[in-house]
């Protein structure tokens, strides 16, 4: 009889350590990709690429973790409407696509606060605690950052309900849900409005790209739900 060890399973916290290496890895490829957009050499910068006293370090860092959590936050939200249709329950397991979408909202508010508290270092366009904190009052652009502010506390309320769900009725829970949509706005509005790399190409493709197809699965998730009501009704009337 052979006696082949089986492949280890990797644990949760593997998987996480693995996954947040890889999207470490995708942000400083970002933040690099950023900086070559200025058009200095790579050859005259490098030496004071990683000096924190640089003007412009901390600029680069907050854009690509800006940019890395707008895709985590879109990843997480169209994951959301899948899970919620259940359209991926015929070939995953729905705890792992379950616990998969809490992880991606995790991340995504890990690296959301890396690009705010990043800001508050920034010497090309710094932001007081106040203006990072409360909605309205920054100097730049306040109606668009306060628009992302709103969205990322809205973000928060709806991550923590993973954590309070046996304590709340599940009416409560789908409800704090559907905050996500409206923070998902927000935070595309944010981005495309007082990002400082909405004026690249890419970018904008990136953006109205993510945001189209999140209004398709928010249209097929709606669809998928009046049509189990519609079957529920009939089930329960038999008509």
């Amino acid at each position: 009889m052979s006696t082949q060890s089986q492949p280890r399973a990797h644990s949760p916290i593997e998987k996480t350590v693995s996954v947040t290496g890889l999207i470490a890895a995708v942000i400083i490829l970002l933040a690099a990709g950023l900086y070559s957009l200025s058009g200095i050499s790579y050859t005259q910068s490098f030496s004071g690429l990683f000096a924190l006293d640089s003007l412009h370090i901390w600029w680069y860092i907050s854009r690509a973790a800006g940019l890395m959590g707008y895709l985590l936050f879109w990843l997480s939200t169209v994951w959301g409407f899948a899970v919620s249709s259940k359209i991926l329950d015929s070939f995953l397991e729905r705890t792992f696509t379950y616990d998969f979408h809490e992880h991606l909202s995790l991340l995504s508010i890990g690296f959301i606060v890396l690009h705010v508290v990043v800001l508050l270092f920034d010497k090309y366009e710094p932001l007081s605690m106040l203006e990072i904190l409360v909605p309205f009052v920054s100097a730049y652009r306040p109606f668009w950052v306060g628009i992302g502010i709103i969205g990322f506390y809205l973000t928060i309320l709806v991550t923590i309900t993973f954590y309070i769900r046996d304590r709340i009725s599940m009416q409560a829970f789908r409800k704090i849900h559907y905050l996500s949509i409206a923070a998902f706005v927000g935070s595309f509005a944010h981005s495309l409005y007082s990002g400082t790399d909405s004026t690249i190409t890419w970018v904008q493709l990136m953006y109205w790209g993510t945001f189209l197809s999140t209004v398709f699965f928010g249209l097929q998730w709606i669809f998928t739900l009046l049509l189990r009501r519609r079957e529920a009704r009939i089930t329960s009337t038999g008509v």
